[in-house]
């Protein structure tokens, strides 16, 4: 994959599937950004990503904080993609110009060859520049059918890839070797555009769960380094990807979560494929498609290993589940799923049905399935452990075989006539004849222990030498003069007949790879059968319902619920939500709006205590629009719901020691995106910003922003809120306004319950208006912190809320505090009054005044004690 970027934004991206030999490129993006190539990343999940050496600063530094370091380590702190490997190179690489060469000169195997010849009528002398013009000419008017030659960023980045898979394929390569033929080839170039796609980043997708991995238990043990020892742990696509049948189904359902569509002709039509396959009737039907699935295996990396002429498999197991084995039961099961569709009711009208119907293809599949049954013999590859010819299909092999297998008795008479021909003493040494594959013919004769050679070398044989070829098991193997007009007559049947069987199974490869396009296409149509026939079960499962797809711009939920919430608690309460964007400029369908009485708002404020659950209602209801995007069922009793461009989130801080940014920081980054990213059709999720910092700044941050979303009038996205800053409510920050309400999560409070884990029970219920209170000091008794400083903080609160001055209140003294300040006056008016000076001159002229001060003194402090222990 290659990213190009310029410093006004416009983002170019290419990138080639190996798997699919294509090369596709993005429409150039004018004013994009880094939120761009995060989205192109996630999607692709790239394995090498290269990028000019001339590239903007920030492109490169996001792009080296995703990949792999220099000891092929992954960066796991998305948790989402596998980590990629990042490559600079010049920027010649990306030029327009050599790029549009490169892409005219490709040699695509899979398209039609060019019918399309443009003449020029020249002199003599220019008639051979005329046909290399008029070549040049019908290359290119060939790639403008292809592609968008004014995406000229998009063109470079594709010029970027073609030279490096050029150079990764002469590096693995050697210039003859002709399994380089089928290594990196294309087949085709395409466009992809993000036009009819939700955009969700990765924040987004971290913070609602949609996907996640997590390391297996098991990912230090040794296995197949091609795996990257990671699981999928609770999420979304979690709950869906364990019901697929198939490795492309599971490919497919991927693609779906990672790429929501606004496209409302491919949502409706997997909504009534859905609904078809939930049918009552069907049951037995759907559950024999899945039967057959689960027995259908991806077969693209099969006939890669055919490309490149890898077809023989070792050991009993890899004979069964071989590359032969695995088409021919592909073949025979994938003809069979395609007679079990048309079983099922009402699919006859479904777009993936009419898809398998002309996709997978009888007269495509039936020869290859009767081409491998009639030319491999898998009883006989069983036994020999490697792919074995069945008889009839070669004469000649055949013939090979018959003396192959006739060798025994052959030998046994050539055995017997050896021995009438050596001497009489010596025939009693001489043990048989054998043939080894690679040796030929050889004579065994018994060992002489003491001397370490045959009892028998030929002696008394005229013209016949014997040759000693190897000792074992107490025998000695001879090649004489018999042994080798046997291997000139016969040769190395072995040989011969593992040779001819190659030679034979190659040929069954190259009539194979004549239905490589068909068999790719069935494969992968039982995939995107397979991802269905997934959230068809999961809607079953989870209970879901199909939500109604409108373009007005409304939000409309009856009972929703988080199906990740409710997995892991004992019972769910679901929730309602009513929300309608801005209408925008153009006409707007209010056959939905019209339904819904008084005024509809914009932008809901949730508040509530803390533990009261409002930030699994603001994930539940992105959860429920991003389902319906990908054309699911969703959890909810009834959902209205309108095309939703964007999902952006100020939700989870996902921070790291190697970001250099702190977590408020992250914070104002999602809010800023969030502001200058969305449109009207965007659902906005706000949960706690402006905790960061102190109370005052992070109020009138959240205020400012809210106010702005408000403010934005028919150009308002649709956005839920939920903050603790309840003096934006008591002091009016936020105004009236049609567009804006507020919700609350329900609470039951009892302070005169002497358990204070009963004082506040959670009912978990959406209820119109504000709360007054987050009731922190009630969470902070339930855990364990003394009552005195819950009760201190009570106040406080109390103070604030009525916008009283907290200092003078800090400033006010208590009653103890009030009493001994009182004592300590007393004391000192007591000291005042206190006749001093005299007694000093009677201390002056005796021992006796100066024991009669001390004694006063005394006298005076030992009442001010009193006093105090008694206060």
């Amino acid at each position: 994959m290659a990213i190009d970027m310029k410093e006004n934004g416009t983002v170019g991206c290419a990138y080639y599937v190996a798997l699919d030999e294509a090369l596709l490129l993005l429409q150039d993006v004018p004013l994009a950004g880094i939120e761009l190539v995060e989205m192109l990343i996630l999607h692709v999940e790239p394995t090498t990503v290269l990028v000019s050496i001339r590239g903007p600063d920030n492109l490169v530094e996001f792009l080296e904080s995703g990949a792999q370091d220099s000891l092929g380590n992954r960066n796991q702190e998305g948790g989402i993609c596998g980590a990629y490997i990042l490559r600079t190179v010049g920027s010649v690489e990306f030029g327009y110009e050599s790029a549009k060469s490169h892409l005219m000169n490709l040699n695509l195997d899979s398209l039609s060859p060019q019918t399309m010849h443009f003449n020029t009528v020249l002199g003599n002398e220019a008639e051979g520049e005329g046909d290399m013009t008029g070549q040049r000419h019908g290359k290119l008017m060939r790639l403008a059918t292809w592609i968008d030659l004014d995406s000229r960023f998009s063109i470079g980045c594709a010029g970027a890839v073609l030279g490096d898979v050029q150079r990764r394929k002469a590096a693995e390569y050697l210039p003859n070797d002709t399994d380089a033929r089928f290594a990196f080839r294309f087949r085709s170039i395409e466009m992809f555009t993000l036009q009819n796609s939700m955009f969700i980043n990765t924040d987004t997708m971290a913070s609602l769960q949609i996907l996640g991995t997590e390391n297996h238990p098991n990912c230090v043990n040794e296995g197949d380094k091609s795996r990257s020892g990671a699981k999928e742990s609770l999420s979304l696509y979690g709950l869906f990807h364990v019901l697929t049948h198939t490795a492309q189904g599971k490919v497919k359902l991927r693609q779906m979560f990672l790429r929501p569509t606004t496209d409302l002709d491919l949502i409706h039509e997997r909504q009534r494929t859905i609904a078809v396959l939930l049918r009552l009737e069907n049951s037995a039907g759907v559950g024999h498609v899945g039967k057959l699935l689960r027995k259908i295996k991806n077969i693209k990396p099969y006939l890669q290993q055919l490309n490149k002429g890898i077809s023989l498999s070792s050991g009993r197991v890899a004979i069964e589940r071989g590359t032969w084995a695995s088409l021919q039961k592909f073949c025979a099961y994938t003809i069979e799923l395609r007679e079990a569709i048309q079983k099922i009711q009402g699919a006859e009208g479904l777009l993936i049905t009419e898809r398998i119907m002309n996709g997978i293809r009888q007269r495509d599949l039936i020869p290859v399935g009767e081409l491998i049954a009639g030319t491999v013999d898998f009883q006989q590859s069983k036994e020999a452990r490697r792919t074995c010819v069945m008889p009839g299909i070669s004469a000649e092999l055949d013939g090979l075989k018959r003396n192959y297998d006739g060798l025994e008795s052959f030998l046994n008479e050539v055995a017997a006539h050896l021995i009438t021909e050596v001497p009489e003493w010596a025939q009693q040494y001489v043990k048989n004849c054998i043939f080894y594959p690679q040796i030929g013919f050889l004579t065994v004769v018994s060992l002489d222990p003491e001397t370490g050679r045959g009892n028998y070398e030929g002696e008394g044989l005229v013209d016949d030498s014997w040759e000693r070829m190897f000792v074992t098991g107490g025998d000695i193997f001879y090649k004489n003069r018999r042994m080798k007009e046997l291997d000139g007559q016969y040769g190395d049947l072995y040989c011969m007949i593992v040779d001819k069987e190659i030679e034979i199974i190659y040929e069954l490869g190259v009539r194979i790879l004549q239905y490589e396009q068909a068999l790719d296409e069935a494969s992968d149509l039982c995939g995107e059968l397979d991802s269905l026939l997934a959230l068809a079960l999961g809607a079953e499962k989870y209970k879901l319902t199909v939500p109604q797809m409108t373009t007005t711009n409304i939000i409309q939920i009856e009972g929703g619920r988080n199906l990740l919430q409710e997995l892991v608690v004992p019972s769910f309460i679901p929730n309602g939500t009513l929300l309608l964007g801005g209408s925008g400029h153009g006409a707007e369908d209010e056959t939905i709006v019209s339904d819904v009485m008084g005024d509809v708002p914009s932008l809901l404020v949730v508040t509530g205590p803390n533990h009261s659950g409002k930030s699994v209602y603001l994930k539940q209801v992105a959860l429920i629009v991003y389902l319906a995007h990908i054309g699911s069922f969703v959890p909810a009793e009834s959902a209205c719901l309108g095309l939703t461009d964007r999902i952006l989130t100020r939700i989870a801080t996902r921070e790291s020691v190697s970001r250099n940014e702190s977590a408020f920081a992250i914070d104002l980054k999602q809010a800023a995106f969030s502001i200058n990213f969305a449109t009207r059709r965007s659902l906005i999720l706000v949960d706690e910003f402006g905790k960061g910092t102190n109370a005052m700044d992070g109020a009138g941050l959240v205020t400012a922003l809210l106010n702005h979303f408000v403010n934005l009038g028919d150009e308002a996205p649709k956005v839920l809120a939920a903050t603790h800053f309840h003096e934006i409510f008591e002091n009016n920050f936020l105004l009236a306004n049609p567009c804006l309400a507020f919700a609350h999560m329900d609470v039951r409070v009892d302070l005169e319950t002497d358990n204070v884990d009963d004082q506040v029970t959670y009912l978990f219920q959406l209820k119109p208006g504000r709360s007054t209170s987050s009731f922190g000091s009630r969470c902070a008794a339930m855990n364990g912190v003394d009552a005195a400083v819950v009760d201190r903080a009570e106040a406080l609160v109390l103070l604030q809320a009525h916008g009283e001055d907290l200092r003078a209140a800090c400033a006010r003294l208590s009653e103890a505090e009030a009493a001994r300040l009182e004592g300590a006056e007393d004391d000192s008016r007591g000291f005042l009054e206190m006749e001093l000076d005299d007694a000093s001159r009677d201390a002056r002229g005796s021992e006796q005044g100066w024991m009669s001060l001390r004694d006063q003194l005394r006298e005076l402090l030992h009442s001010s004690s009193s006093a105090f222990s008694l206060n």
